[in-house]
């Protein structure tokens, strides 16, 4: 049998700007603890249904600017000045299905790589580069930045086994008690988990809260 390995559980959402700066502590945690502890990252599926929409223009611009310079304080991570332009120019929408079958699609092309590579990746496209993550073309760009086949990357995002992988995880992120993103938890039994982080904490924080868990 097997001996169980405590892991890092990451639900994030792509869409999710929170995320976007919590996930560069998620990154040295995971640096610093990798002789002990796995990593498993989750699509939690922030905008849903009757919640997709879309956003756009000047003013839009300007209210997220505002609200993210709070994060921006708290944590040094910066949102990209294409981010802000591109809302400004164009109409998006903001639809947390489209991250989520391209992080199943992820793992099922690259079954070697982090999860958390890709993660990183797909928010910083968003958030520093201002790409549209709703639109195939972003996803292309996302694949080819990662050394994958574009074409191969977006056709296996509209298959069906990464339309029921991406509900899987929606599935998953809930009956963990993930109501809101991120929220990062410590599994150290196959039936117990530890919730260590939930929104932004510092890595020192969340380190301590590791040690005194594992010790």
């Amino acid at each position: 049998m097997t001996e169980f390995r405590p892991k890092l559980i990451y639900v994030y959402d792509a869409l999710c700007p929170v995320c976007y700066v919590f996930t560069s502590v998620v990154q040295k945690l995971v640096e610093h603890n990798g002789h002990r502890l796995g990593i498993e990252v989750i699509s939690g599926g922030m905008v849903r249904d009757d919640q997709v929409r879309e956003i756009g223009g000047e003013e839009e611009a300007r209210r997220l600017r505002e609200s993210y310079r709070p994060l921006e304080e708290m944590s040094g991570v910066r949102f990209g000045q294409a981010f802000f332009e591109n809302v400004a120019k164009q109409r998006r929408r903001l639809d947390s299905d489209p991250g989520a079958r391209a992080l199943v699609a992820f793992r099922r092309l690259a079954p070697d790589r982090s999860e958390l590579e890709f993660a990183h990746a797909l928010l910083r496209a968003n958030f520093w580069d201002g790409g549209d993550p709703s639109s195939d073309e972003f996803y292309r760009g996302l694949a080819a930045q990662l050394g994958l086949d574009p074409e191969a990357f977006v056709e296996t995002m509209h298959t069906d086994e990464a339309r029921d992988g991406a509900l899987y995880d929606f599935a998953l992120a809930r009956q963990l008690g993930a109501d809101a993103f991120p929220r990062l938890y410590l599994q150290t039994r196959e039936d117990y988990l530890h919730l260590i982080a939930k929104g932004y904490s510092p890595f020192e924080r969340v380190q301590a809260i590791i040690d005194k868990i594992l010790q």
